[in-house]
């Protein structure tokens, strides 16, 4: 019988690449890429963790690089996922991107709404809290 394989987006110089991927390839990966982050359902796992983590109910599976002191500065911010949030460690960068790629979301910062198109031009060095939010829609 063949591994299963799952949709895994890499982050690279482009912005990301799509690949399908085994979870022993996956871990294989993560494990090669040192220092590398692998946010399942937007919840980071540990690559010690991941041989028991289920990718069959995962949505979303993505193999980011970790920060290094030095580069962009992170951020904590709060998304609103089924278990009510989950608190990551995100860059300006990645704020945009997560925003631009779940179309609709919110982003909140200490509780003003700021618009996605206007997320990389908002000063986010005195935020205090940093919320994304999937938008509300009438009739839902």
């Amino acid at each position: 019988m063949t591994e299963k394989t799952y949709t895994v987006e890499i982050a690279d110089a482009t912005g990301h690449s799509v690949v399908e991927m085994t979870k022993t390839a996956l871990i294989d990966q993560a494990a090669k890429s040192q220092g590398s982050w692998v946010f399942v359902d937007n919840r980071m796992v540990a690559s010690e963790d991941l041989a028991n983590t289920d990718f069959d109910t995962a949505q979303h599976i993505r193999m980011v690089p970790a920060l290094q002191a030095g580069k962009e500065q992170t951020y904590t911010v709060e998304i609103a996922d089924a278990t009510g949030h989950s608190t990551v460690e995100m860059t300006k960068t990645e704020i945009v991107e997560q925003a631009r790629q779940q179309s609709g979301s919110w982003v909140f910062v200490d509780n003003c709404m700021v618009a996605t198109d206007a997320l990389a031009s908002t000063d986010l060095s005195t935020a205090q809290h940093i919320r994304m939010v999937p938008a509300l829609l009438a009739g839902q």
